[in-house]
């Protein structure tokens, strides 16, 4: 999975949530029907007409999400139900995060993901998921990825939450942007990884701005 910020790399409902058996550098396929592919980034679908993306992939309006995308190039969508185009007609940027929503021209006929209002305590599994590249110089992937990290606390910048990735695992560039999940509903978004994607890196995810995103929703 991978997009850059500065110096550091970047980075969704039918289906199960199979968290244990998921990877991105070294991914997974994986089915996520709110998942929405966007240009060079990803996003989520959070209400039948809003998309949550990063706001340092500075989307524009006109361009056409891609939504429960699973399998890129494939008229088909590799079996599952097929992905909606819709284009996007509003961008709206957090003052502050690394937030971006992005209103669409009409609703979407996939679900959209719940938002985790709770807490994170060190060592819970969350879940990414996006269609950056395998490892850092190579190509996207075919079907969309899932990887596993684990949180380990709050970062220095304001809205990040710092997680480490499993053994060969790691988001990687046109990852920027999607989601990352605990328990089953949306917490965050990817905003980098240390190191060239590197498996053995830490990385960078932007925490949800809920009252903002009810605002604006």
């Amino acid at each position: 999975m991978k997009k850059l910020l500065i110096a550091s790399a970047f980075l969704l409902g039918c289906g199960s949530d199979q968290d244990s058996k998921l990877q991105i550098v070294n991914g997974q396929n994986t089915y996520r029907s709110w998942f929405v592919k966007l240009n060079g980034c990803g996003g989520t679908l959070i209400s039948s007409d809003t998309v949550l993306t990063a706001k340092h992939c500075n989307h524009q309006v006109n361009f056409k999400a891609k939504i429960g995308l699973y399998k890129r190039n494939d008229p088909n969508n590799g079996g599952k139900p097929l992905a909606e185009k819709i284009k996007i007609t509003k961008v709206i940027k957090h003052t502050s995060r690394d937030l971006q929503l992005l209103k669409l021209e009409k609703p979407s006929r996939f679900r959209p993901i719940k938002l985790y209002e709770g807490n994170l305590s060190k060592g819970d599994r969350l879940a990414a998921f996006g269609f950056g590249n395998t490892e850092y110089g190579g190509s996207a992937p075919e079907f969309l990825q899932g990887a596993v990290f684990y949180y380990t606390g709050e970062g220095a910048r304001e809205g990040i939450i710092r997680a480490n990735n499993r053994p060969y695992q790691a988001v990687c560039h046109g990852d920027s942007g999607s989601p990352v999940i605990f328990q089953g509903e949306l917490v965050a978004t990817v905003t980098f990884t240390e190191g060239r994607c590197s498996t053995k890196g830490s990385m960078g995810f932007t925490r949800l701005d809920i009252g903002w995103i009810n605002k604006n929703i």
